[in-house]
């Protein structure tokens, strides 16, 4: 006698049973399993099914909390809630044993107990009498106004959410991610509500307590404060995102009480960093003279492209520095020319670049650099002190006029308009002239 294919249609249900089958001969088939059985009824026998595949059976209500072998409670749980396996429900929920035809605690589905409870606020909120009958607690029928119940959004969402859609650079999505991960190891926090004053304030005195800069400090608050805020312009709820803002106002570095002096480099200095870099270093002697020359800070340095220099002239103009706003210009040295013309141009369009062919990353050269000086003898010369003894130089040059040092410096120089700088670069010769003259000396003279 053939099969039946079609699954079985419970009337009283209003639906047909996916994998069940009445056979002719009157015994029931799980087509998953191949397993056949008898039942007395067909409501036993659609029980049966659901028990024995894992399954939560439409209609019934789910009871016996069971740790174990000790029943905790009772509670009711919506089989429309469930969409995890088995397997996954074991992983991070509780037992439920049936109550229909239910002679063994340990038969029954895994619940996940987050879902649980989240389906009964949404009972609580949409049913409060029926709530109120099936429970006993007459009080929660005036639950009428009760506000829905707002599902907090997760630290690992909001992440996510950043590094797909911020409009920032790679690099600063790099280092915002390993800041918020950290920051949620620290706090061990999973969603937004957890992030109580008194979780901010132990993240806040841990960073504070392995960080000696407070501008670090500020950086690795500012990350974190930034990626919950962004949430906000993607739409995501805004009193949970503006409460737990509110919260992060401890999120505050100290005071820096250091003292920030220049500290001009003096010519010797210079010269002992150029022969080690040449000697041991050669990725460095080029961009020494470019910082030097172009009065340029280390990662200004680095972002030089080809197309901001014009060798024919012997000139340099750029706008990208300063957010674009301020034009900065410079004519270059016969030294510098020479490093330039000896530089091997790959397909990035940035002067200074890797064995990769990449752009370097200022971050990553602390250690090279801090090597570079004590090799050269000069361990307290700092990076920025280079800057500082270009721009001191041009400033106290006689007949090199104060705006024009401070253009060679990136500073806004009232009174000049940058279309002209940009036409006529050569307008700083006084000031870079002035800069070799200190550390090369007079008998030298820029191109």
């Amino acid at each position: 006698m053939a099969r039946p294919t079609k699954p079985f249609f419970a009337p009283w249900l209003g639906k047909h049973i996916t994998g069940l089958c009445l056979l002719p001969n009157g015994r029931w088939r799980i087509n998953a399993t191949g397993e056949r059985f008898r039942a007395e009824n067909e409501r036993q026998a659609v029980a049966m099914f659901f028990r024995k595949t894992g399954q939560p059976a439409p209609g019934q209500i789910l009871v016996g909390e069971t740790m174990g072998t000790s029943t905790k409670g009772k509670t009711t749980w919506d089989h429309a809630a469930m969409g995890r396996s088995v397997a996954e429900q074991r992983a991070s929920g509780v037992r439920f044993a049936w109550t229909a035809d239910a002679t063994d605690l340990n038969a029954g589905v895994w619940v996940p107990e987050e879902l649980l409870w989240r389906w009964m606020a949404k009972q609580l909120h949409d049913r409060p009498e029926h709530a109120a009958r099936m429970t006993g607690m007459t009080s929660l029928a005036s639950l009428a106004d009760l506000p829905a119940h707002v599902r907090p959004l997760k630290l690992d969402f909001l992440l996510q959410l950043y590094c797909t859609h911020a409009d920032v650079q790679p690099a600063s999505k790099r280092d915002a991610r390993k800041t918020f991960e950290d920051f949620q190891a620290i706090t061990k926090a999973v969603t937004l509500a957890e992030l109580t004053t008194a979780t901010l304030t132990a993240y806040r005195d841990a960073i504070r307590s392995r960080v000696k800069s407070p501008a670090t400090m500020q950086a690795y608050f500012g990350r974190v404060k930034c990626i919950v805020a962004f949430a906000k312009t993607e739409g995501q709820n805004a009193a949970q995102i503006d409460a737990v803002i509110s919260r992060m106002a401890v999120l505050k570095a100290p005071r820096d009480k250091r003292v920030h002096a220049p500290t001009p480099i003096n010519a010797a200095q210079f010269q002992a960093l150029q022969d080690t870099a040449a000697k041991e270093f050669p990725n460095w002697h080029g961009r020494l003279l470019l910082m030097l020359n172009l009065c340029l800070h280390l990662d200004e340095a680095l972002d030089l492209e080809w197309s901001d220099f014009d060798l024919a002239k012997g000139t340099f103009c750029t706008r990208r520095n300063k957010r674009g706003r301020v034009i900065r210009a410079a004519t270059l040295w016969k030294e510098t020319l020479a490093m330039l013309s000896s530089i091997r141009r790959t397909g990035s369009p940035y002067l200074l670049v890797s064995t990769h062919g990449t752009r370097f990353n200022a971050r990553g050269q602390w250690k090279t650099w801090n090597k570079l000086r004590i090799a050269a003898g000069c361990p307290e010369v700092q990076m920025d002190d280079i800057r500082d003894g270009a721009y001191s130089a041009a400033c106290a040059a006689p007949g090199v006029d104060e705006k024009f040092a401070r253009l060679l410096a990136g500073h806004r120089s009232h009174g000049l308009q940058d279309t002209y700088v940009e036409r006529n670069p050569a307008l700083v010769k006084s000031a870079c002239d002035a800069v070799h003259a200190v550390y090369f000396g007079n008998s030298q003279e820029s191109s």
